[in-house]
C-alpha cells in the first residue's frame, strides 16, 4: 500500500525547527479565538478550549510541513516542481475567480464561480506524477480517508495525462493507517508538543520581517500551471443532459457506467437526474408533509458510501429551506436539512434557476424502472 519514492527524514520526523523557526512565524493564524479563551482563563480541558487550541496547532504543524517539504523538494531531484503558497506566494496571482489558485487565506485550492471546490495542503510534480499533500494532526483519520477520493478525482480530471498520487503527513499514534487507499505513501513524525512555539505564535512575541521567495525554478506559482479545466455548474448541466436517451424521458443508465462518471461522483457525491412533482412523491413517500417551491422534487443518484448508489430526492421548500429525503424503504427514511451556504444549495438553486424544464421531468414509471434493477444501480469506481 504504501509507496516508497519518497521517504521521511529525520528533520521531518523530528519537526526539527532550527533551519524553518523564522519562516513558521511569517505565515499568517486565525489565532483571535484561541488567544480570547486563554486571556479570559478558561479552562484547558473544556471542549471550546480544546477544539480551538487543536485547530491553531494544526495550522503550525502544517506550516512546519510544508517548510520542511520546501526544502526536500529542494534537494531532491525527482520533484521537478513545487508550488508555492503562504508567505512564498506572490500577492498579485490571489482573489481570482475560477481555476486552481491561491485564495484569500494564502492556501492553494481549485475554485469554481469563486467556490473552493477542493484545497491541497501542498502540491509537488515529479516526471510521471502529479503529488497532492494532506497534512493532518488528529489520530483519527476517518474523514481524511474519505475527502482524499474528490480530490484524486478532480485532480484526475485537471490533469488526465498523470499519475495522480498523494503524500499523507500524519503524527504517530494515528489510526487506519492501512486503509489509506494505494495511491498514498503516509508518513508519521513526532507529536507538535512544542508549547512555547505555539504560545509565541499567538502572541506574537517573535517578530519577522517578510521572507524572500526560493528561487530555484522547481518553485512555481499556480498561474504558470497548465491543466484541463473543470466547470463545477456547466459539468452538472452537461450530466443531466446526458442521463437521458435522445427524445426520451427514460435513464440513460450506461451512461453512469462510464469512466469518467465514476470520478464526477467522487466530486459530486449525487448527480441530478431530474425532478418529480409533489403529486408523484406522495406515492413514493406517503407521508411527505412538505410544501415543494415550484411543485419540484429533485431526483438524484447518489453515493451513499464506497460500494452503494441509491436515489436520493431533494426538496427546496417555498421558504427557501432544502431538505434531503432517503427512503431506503418505507419503514427507514431520513430527513436531513442542508446547509444554507452549502454546495447542495447551491447546485439546487442553479439547476432550479437556469436549467430544469419541463423536458426533465420524470414519472414515477422512470424511478421504478431504476429501483427495480437487481442489487440497485452499480457504477465504474477507478483508481
Amino acid at each position: 500500500m504504501i509507496l516508497n519514492q519518497f521517504e521521511i527524514t529525520q528533520e521531518i520526523q523530528n519537526l526539527n525547527l532550527e533551519n524553518i523557526h523564522k519562516e513558521v512565524f511569517c505565515y499568517s493564524y486565525d489565532i483571535r479565538n484561541i488567544k480570547t479563551l486563554i486571556r479570559n482563563n478558561v479552562d484547558e480541558s473544556s471542549e471550546s478550549y480544546m477544539a480551538a487550541y487543536s485547530s491553531f496547532k494544526g495550522e503550525v504543524y502544517e506550516n512546519i510541513i510544508y517548510e520542511h517539504l520546501l526544502r526536500y523538494a529542494q534537494n531532491n531531484d525527482e520533484i521537478t516542481r513545487f508550488v508555492l503558497k503562504g508567505p512564498h506566494q506572490n500577492a498579485d496571482h490571489r482573489y481570482k475567480k475560477n481555476g486552481l489558485l491561491i485564495n484569500k487565506s494564502a492556501q492553494i485550492v481549485y475554485k469554481s464561480v469563486y467556490k473552493d471546490i477542493s484545497e491541497f495542503d501542498a502540491l509537488f510534480f515529479t516526471k510521471e506524477a502529479l503529488y497532492f499533500v494532506e497534512m493532518s494532526t488528529s489520530k483519527k483519520t476517518v474523514s481524511l480517508i474519505k475527502r482524499l477520493d474528490k480530490k484524486y478525482a478532480l485532480l484526475k480530471i485537471l490533469f488526465p495525462s498523470m499519475q495522480i498520487k498523494s503524500l499523507i503527513v500524519l503524527t504517530e499514534g494515528s489510526l487506519g493507517i492501512k486503509k489509506f487507499p494505494s495511491f498514498c505513501t503516509v508518513w508519521l513524525t513526532k507529536e507538535l508538543d512544542n508549547e512555547i512555539l505555539l504560545k509565541n505564535i499567538i502572541f506574537k512575541k517573535t517578530k519577522y520581517k517578510k521572507i524572500d521567495p526560493p528561487t530555484a525554478k522547481k518553485f512555481i506559482e499556480t498561474s504558470v500551471i497548465k491543466y484541463k479545466q473543470f466547470v463545477y455548474f456547466q459539468t452538472l448541466e452537461w450530466i443531466l443532459k446526458n442521463t437521458r436517451f435522445k427524445d426520451s424521458s427514460n435513464i440513460n443508465l450506461n451512461f453512469f457506467k462510464s469512466r469518467v462518471l465514476g470520478l464526477y461522483f467522487d466530486i459530486f457525491t449525487k448527480l441530478y437526474i431530474g425532478f418529480i412533482s409533489t403529486k408523484d412523491f406522495k406515492t413514493v413517500f406517503s407521508d411527505f408533509k412538505l410544501e415543494a417551491k415550484d411543485d419540484r422534487v429533485l431526483v438524484t443518484i447518489e453515493k451513499i458510501n464506497t460500494k452503494i448508489y441509491d436515489i436520493v430526492y431533494y426538496v427546496k421548500e417555498k421558504n427557501n429551506k432544502l431538505k434531503r429525503i432517503y427512503i431506503k424503504n418505507m419503514n427507514e427514511v431520513t430527513i436531513k436539512d442542508k446547509e444554507i451556504d452549502g454546495f447542495t444549495n447551491t447546485e439546487v438553486k442553479y439547476l432550479m434557476k437556469y436549467v430544469f424544464n419541463d423536458t426533465h421531468s420524470l414519472s414515477i414509471e422512470n424511478i421504478k424502472n431504476i429501483q427495480s434493477l437487481e442489487n440497485g444501480v452499480s457504477f465504474v469506481k477507478i483508481k
